[in-house]
């Protein structure tokens, strides 16, 4: 294995123990195949995506399938991380799991208005975007905000140190919602300001063809 696929078996791994993979560690006990989430932000590999360490699915191993050793995993070839994962519950919809967005997963469902769309707009442009490189990977430069500044809270997943890419990229659209609003609002006064100017000089466009 190379060793971009040795560093995706981790980071695949690591996902599953997370919580995007089973809840129990290898034990016996039966249950079933589920999917696992994969990778939060499907990345495009020249060449194909890199080996994820894992054996690749048997014929008989497919999700909703029995299986009989909770913990086994297995590659199905779908490629972004999915595995299968033999487990009594699907992870996907437990606690800590794959940000689903189907509403029979969700409760406490509430939209929001104008005034929480605009909250999060001025939230968004409070963040402090900065290039930045890592420690053990400095020839890349990379953009990003640093979560020890604060400003970027509600897309932090503070378990992981990491950026709760879901929560990010809907908090950018709330901001966007909101500049749409406004922008709708001042296409529709720009409109209006149009028509009242336009009678004055229609009336005096009729006064003059009559002379």
């Amino acid at each position: 294995m190379s060793h971009r696929g040795s560093l995706w078996a981790i980071a695949t791994v690591a996902a599953v123990a997370a919580g995007c993979g089973s809840s129990s560690s290898g034990g016996d006990g039966g249950g079933h195949w589920y999917t696992t989430c994969g990778a939060p932000v499907c990345r495009v590999y020249d060449g194909g995506a890199p080996d994820s360490g894992v054996t690749a699915c048997t014929t008989a191993q497919l999700a909703g399938a029995s299986c009989s050793t909770q913990g086994e995993t297995c590659d199905p070839g779908q490629g972004c991380g999915v595995l299968l994962v033999c487990a009594d519950k699907d992870p996907k919809v437990q606690t800590g799991g794959c940000p689903i967005s189907r509403r029979a997963v969700k409760q406490d469902i509430a939209y929001l208005d104008a005034a929480g769309l605009d909250d999060l707009a001025a939230k968004l442009r409070a963040v402090r975007l900065a290039t930045y490189r890592y420690k053990d990977n400095p020839e890349r430069q990379r953009l990003g905000f640093v979560i020890d500044d604060g400003t970027g809270a509600m897309a932090v997943d503070e378990r992981r140190d990491q950026i709760d890419l879901y929560a990010y990229m809907s908090w950018a659209v709330g901001a966007l919602q909101s500049q749409m609003k406004r922008i709708d609002a001042q296409d529709r006064e720009i409109a209006s300001l149009k028509l009242r100017l336009a009678h004055p000089a229609a009336r005096a466009h009729r006064r003059a063809d009559a002379e």
